[in-house]
């Protein structure tokens, strides 16, 4: 790791948050590792999850399921998104679970053999099947010699409308009954609705961002990742000196400008321009505009080069940092680029460096 910003993931700390959605609800979990274990890198989050004694995951695409397949990953694999018909004998030869994206989808596509889980739209409208179309979906599957396995929904507000997911669930579990059919796997919950929903009829909770110890709600869940630069210069700036591009920040002369080896091509967003990170004790702030590669902080305090520089983690929230931006915690956290090292935290120590680059 020759540029020193990256991203640390505590494993322990991903492990105990899976236990703490099994402890709570007695659900077996399904652990949702897509876009990369939501920049934790996919296969090294299931590392963590299988010490929990999880054994099922579940990603957005065919190819983030090949690509755990490829990394060793032998445990079920649910792909939650749709899959072109010429990859279908892909996930036969790899043993890879699907949904059903729509009606048309389970008549045209050659299901033989394949673990389908029926995706039912009970509101969320973007994928799925109406409930009132299950029983003959099912019957088609059937069929085709399909292995119908599982059945599923998505809530479209659990994070802030409970009335309304209160009725996705009813409409969900009045389907199931009504459908008579024996499923495997029962699943409707994802983070935010596993916290504040007790229901009766699923036996798999999808957990992902809850899993890095983030919800909507307040929770005992430890947060797992933290990004982290350091200092490459550091100087005075005269009064009436402008610093970085636009010319949009002025030096009053006081304090120091730290330089730090990232920028908006890692992920960090220019939107945190003006925002905080941590020092030693010290919230500095970014001035200037963010650069591709790098960034400028103000300081009261001296730092030298090489100072640890914390721009997520402990003392800045990953939460309330997304609220400033108007975002949500999901974006920036799969916005961190593969240009960032990954470095993984065991036992209060260094497990593992991943450098995508090299």
């Amino acid at each position: 790791m020759f540029r020193r910003s990256f991203v640390e993931i505590n494993l322990d700390n991903i492990t105990k948050n899976a236990l703490f959605f099994k402890n709570k609800s007695d659900k077996n979990i399904i652990g949702v590792v897509k876009a990369n274990g939501y920049g934790s890198v996919d296969y090294m989050e299931v590392k963590a999850l299988k010490e929990a004694g999880v054994d099922f995951f579940a990603v957005s695409s065919l190819d983030e399921a090949l690509h755990l397949r490829k990394y060793g990953v032998n445990d079920k694999i649910l792909v939650l998104g749709y899959i072109p018909y010429d990859g279908l004998n892909l996930v036969r030869e790899n043993n890879i679970s699907i949904v059903t994206v729509s009606k048309q989808y389970v008549e045209e596509a050659d299901l033989d053999g394949i673990n389908v889980h029926i995706k039912l739209n009970t509101g969320m409208n973007r994928i799925g099947i109406k409930p009132e179309q299950a029983k003959e979906v099912l019957d088609i599957l059937l069929n085709k010699g399909a292995n119908v396995e599982g059945i599923m929904s998505h809530f479209s507000s659990a994070d802030c409308d409970l009335e309304y997911t209160l009725k996705q669930y009813e409409t969900f579990k009045l389907c199931v009954q009504s459908i008579q059919h024996t499923f495997k796997y029962i699943h409707m919950s994802a983070t935010d609705a596993s916290i504040i929903l007790n229901d009766d009829i699923c036996n798999y909770q999808r957990i992902g961002l809850g899993l890095l110890g983030y919800s909507s709600y307040e929770t005992p869940l430890k947060p797992a990742i933290s990004l982290y630069s350091e200092v490459s210069e550091v100087k005075k700036v005269d009064a009436g000196e402008t610093v970085s591009y636009g010319r949009h920040y002025t030096s009053d002369g006081q304090g120091y400008i730290l330089t730090l080896p990232i920028g908006y091509a890692d992920g960090f967003y220019r939107a945190n321009t003006g925002s905080e990170v941590y020092i030693n004790g010290e919230y500095g702030k970014i001035v200037g505009s963010i650069c591709m590669d790098q960034m400028m902080v103000h300081t009261n305090n001296y730092y030298p080069v090489g100072s640890k520089v914390e721009l997520l983690g402990e003392h800045i929230d990953i939460n309330q940092r997304a609220k400033k931006l108007g975002t949500i915690s999901y974006e920036l956290l799969t916005s961190l680029s593969d240009r960032l090292s990954r470095i993984y935290i065991k036992d209060d120590a260094i497990y593992k460096t991943i450098d995508p680059r090299y």
